[in-house]
């Protein structure tokens, strides 16, 4: 595992494959970069790419900074561009989940000719205006340090392993809220999306919430196409890679 100080915070990363285009794994908000490994994204993408997994400010072994602006989907991409810098990568396929996603979609706009594609999956590039309405709720449960309610509550669906789910009680409680917080008050892309150059790839499901807002931002991106997957299947805190995996293959080889 490597480290990379970014704005006076350490942040760990880990690198697989050794040929081809570079490619950075975002993980969710709160689950550890083990999930890519456990669900099998690394042992298959590290035959066709070189890849950085990173583990985000505020989880698993990286730096929990109390102050907030440390956790703006901004400053996480200041993250992100530091440890480009710093494995000498010009530019990047980006693959993002919930949080990750979102990282991507602001990159996207933000530094259009670092990122050569962008996948994301369980996130939409609008505000969180659903999630929103549970904001205090889910960082009261947060701060008062009973993470295992807060995963039974909200994330009873992942199916976390006992390693994940170790490593995310072991975490800042506080550092978990402030990056919540953070993520669910981004404000999206809006208009900017019928802008955005980046080629992208959606995954969704008819069973998520967010199915409408994913499918309407697949239409709306000049480069970007969706894929309504034929069921949610989330293991270890991750969809499914067996669902993912071709798709995503077949649209990176484009």
């Amino acid at each position: 595992m490597s480290i990379v100080v970014s704005n006076k915070q350490k942040i760990h990363y880990e690198l697989a494959g050794d040929k081809g285009p570079w490619m950075l794994l975002h993980p969710p908000h709160m689950v550890p970069m083990s999930a890519w490994k456990e669900e099998g994204y690394v042992k298959q993408l590290e035959q066709d790419f070189r890849l950085v997994i990173i583990e985000p400010l505020g989880q698993g072994l990286s730096d929990a900074p109390a102050d907030p602006e440390h956790y703006t989907i901004t400053a996480r991409i200041r993250n992100i561009l530091d440890i480009m810098r710093e494995v000498q990568a010009d530019y990047t396929y980006f693959f993002g989940v919930g949080l990750g996603a979102q990282v991507g979609f602001q990159m996207s706009k933000e530094f259009p000719r670092r990122i050569r594609s962008l996948i994301t999956v369980g996130a939409q590039p609008y505000q969180e205006l659903e999630e929103a309405k549970y904001l205090k709720e889910k960082l009261d449960k947060l701060r008062s340090g009973n993470i295992i309610a807060y995963l039974q509550q909200w994330h009873s669906l992942d199916h976390l392993s006992e390693e994940q789910e170790k490593i995310i009680l072991a975490g800042n409680p506080e550092a978990y809220a402030l990056g919540l917080e953070a993520s669910i008050n981004w404000e999206g892309l809006g208009d900017d999306l019928k802008s955005m150059a980046t080629a992208t790839l959606l995954f969704t499901a008819k069973a998520e919430p967010r199915f409408l807002s994913v499918r309407d931002a697949g239409k709306r991106l000049r480069n970007g196409r969706y894929v309504i997957l034929p069921k949610v299947l989330h293991s270890h805190g991750l969809w499914s890679s067996e669902l993912i995996i071709k798709p995503l293959l077949e649209f990176t080889r484009r």
